[in-house]
C-alpha cells in the first residue's frame, strides 16, 4: 500500500489449499472464474513450453562441456526460449523442439573424452534461478564440466501442483537414499540434497551444494554432507547479496582442479 499498490490481494495456501480441490479453488479464483476449458487449454500449452524448454536445457548442460567455441550453446538456449515463447501451439513447439536439438547436437565439439561431471543440488530458487547464483551451470560449461541437475521447472510443476495432491511422491527414492543421515523432513529442500549426494555419488565427480543465506535446512544438509560414506568432494556455495563473480569463479576453478586430480589419481590407481 505504501508504495502505491491499492488493490493487491495476498492469497495464502495453507494445508486444506495444497490438496487436490483446494488448488482447483486456487486456480480458478486467480482466472477470474474463467471457464474451465479455457483454463485446461492454458495449463496444457504452459506445460508443454515447459517441457520443451527443458528437455533443451538438458542438451545445453551436455553441449556446454565439450562444444569448442564457448558460449554456442547458450546462444542457442537464448534463441530457443524466443521461440518457445512465440509459439502458441502443441505443433509449433515440437518443431522448435526438434530443431534446436538438433542444431546443439551438431554444435562443433573440441574432442574431450569424457567431462567431468558434476552435480548440483540445493535450495529450489537459487538452484534454478541463474541469477541468483551467478549462472554457475554456464560458468562450469567453461571449465569443461558436464553439470546434471535433477530439479527442472516442468517436473517440479507437474508434482507440486498436481500428482503430490494425489498423494504421488517422486522423492521416495531420494528420501529412502537419505534416511541412514536424516531421518525425516527438515523442511525446504534440506532432506532432497543429503539424498541426492548418497544415490548419486557413483555417476558423479562431484556435487555443488546451492543454498540462500541462513537457510536453516540446508545448513542442516551442509553439515551432514562431509559425514556420509559416500565420499565425494561437496563444494557449497552461500547464494547472498555479498557473493561476487569473481569470487564465485575462484572457488569454482580450485573445485574443478581438484576433481581432475582425484579423477587423474583413480585412473593411475587402476593402471
Amino acid at each position: 500500500h505504501d508504495l502505491g499498490y491499492n488493490n493487491v490481494e495476498v492469497i495464502g495456501v495453507g494445508f486444506s489449499e495444497r490438496k487436490f480441490f483446494g488448488l482447483l479453488k486456487i486456480i480458478k479464483r486467480l482466472s477470474n472464474n474463467a471457464p474451465w476449458f479455457k483454463i485446461i487449454s492454458a495449463f496444457r500449452i504452459g506445460l508443454t513450453k515447459l517441457n520443451a524448454l527443458d528437455k533443451i536445457e538438458r542438451m545445453v548442460q551436455k553441449v556446454r562441456a565439450v562444444e569448442l567455441v564457448k558460449g554456442t550453446a547458450n546462444r542457442l538456449y537464448a534463441k530457443a526460449v524466443k521461440a518457445i515463447d512465440e509459439a502458441d501451439d502443441n505443433n509449433t513447439l515440437k518443431k522448435v523442439q526438434i530443431d534446436y536439438i538438433d542444431q546443439l547436437n551438431q554444435v562443433a565439439k573440441s574432442g574431450q573424452a569424457q567431462p567431468l561431471i558434476v552435480g548440483i543440488v540445493g535450495e529450489f530458487y537459487v538452484l534454478l534461478e541463474p541469477f541468483s547464483n551467478l549462472d554457475v551451470e554456464s560458468e562450469l560449461g567453461k571449465l569443461g564440466v558436464e553439470v546434471r541437475r535433477r530439479l527442472f521447472l516442468s517436473e517440479w510443476t507437474k508434482f507440486s501442483l498436481f500428482l503430490n495432491s494425489l498423494g504421488i511422491n517422486e522423492m521416495t527414492k531420494i528420501h529412502k537414499a537419505a534416511l541412514p543421515y536424516l531421518k525425516r523432513d527438515i523442511g525446504g529442500d534440506g532432506w532432497e540434497s543429503v539424498g541426492e549426494k548418497v544415490l548419486h555419488a557413483k555417476e558423479y565427480d562431484g556435487l555443488i551444494h546451492l543454498a540462500p543465506f541462513t537457510c536453516m535446512p540446508e545448513i542442516v544438509a551442509q553439515n551432514i554432507m562431509p559425514s556420509t560414506k559416500e565420499n565425494i568432494p561437496v563444494l557449497t556455495i552461500l547464494c547472498d547479496e555479498q557473493i561476487t563473480k569473481t569470487g564465485m569463479l575462484t572457488r569454482l576453478e580450485a573445485f574443478v582442479d581438484l576433481l581432475e586430480r582425484k579423477r587423474r589419481a583413480r585412473h593411475n590407481n587402476r593402471q
